[in-house]
């Protein structure tokens, strides 16, 4: 070489595959420590799970007689109708098909179902009423508590007791045009 100059040699590159690889690998630890810390997390606040315990008395043999279901020991579910009222309050003509029960208090019950049975054209015939009379906005309203509001009113001028019929249950409302 001339004039004392020595050949400086450009420092080596890191091979590409391992430069690559170290982020690659860092990224995922932090991924995989964050699902863990989320899953610890996630197990140290749920509440433990509810244990269910059957009846002493119960022998699970069954009588093959359903009851209603019982809701808190002290209010059964009782299907009041199933009509399809049609409604003409936004300009167009549409049917509903509306399925109604209500929950009453399990220890009148039976006397409730009898007057259901013995009122079935007037309960349906104020279901119809309700419907036909009500704003489409109510119609589409996700927990319809306005025409539930108005069912009950309507039952209980039916059933002439504001106590019988504790909340209004509309399980199924379907709209055809």
């Amino acid at each position: 070489m001339a004039d004392g100059q020595e050949d400086v040699k450009a420092p080596e590159a890191a091979p590409r595959g391992r430069s690559r690889l170290v982020p690659a690998i860092v990224v995922l630890f932090l991924i995989v420590s964050e699902a863990v810390g989320i899953a610890v997390l996630i197990k140290a606040v749920s509440p433990a799970p509810i244990v269910a315990q059957a009846d002493e008395g119960d022998d699970g043999s069954g009588d093959g007689e359903e009851e209603p279901i019982s809701i808190e020991g002290e209010l059964k579910e009782i299907e009041l109708a199933d009509c399809r009222p049609s409604n003409r309050m936004s300009g167009k003509f549409v049917t509903y098909h509306i399925r109604v029960s209500a929950l009453v208090p399990a220890g009148q019950y039976d006397a409730i179902d009898d007057m259901v049975r013995a009122r079935k054209a007037r309960i349906e015939d104020g279901v119809n009423t309700v419907i036909r009379s009500a704003e489409p906005k109510f119609l589409t309203d996700p927990r319809l508590d306005t025409i539930r509001r108005h069912l009950k009113t309507e039952l209980d001028r039916i059933f002439g007791d504001e106590g019988l019929i504790k909340e209004v249950l509309i399980p199924e409302l379907q709209e055809s045009r």
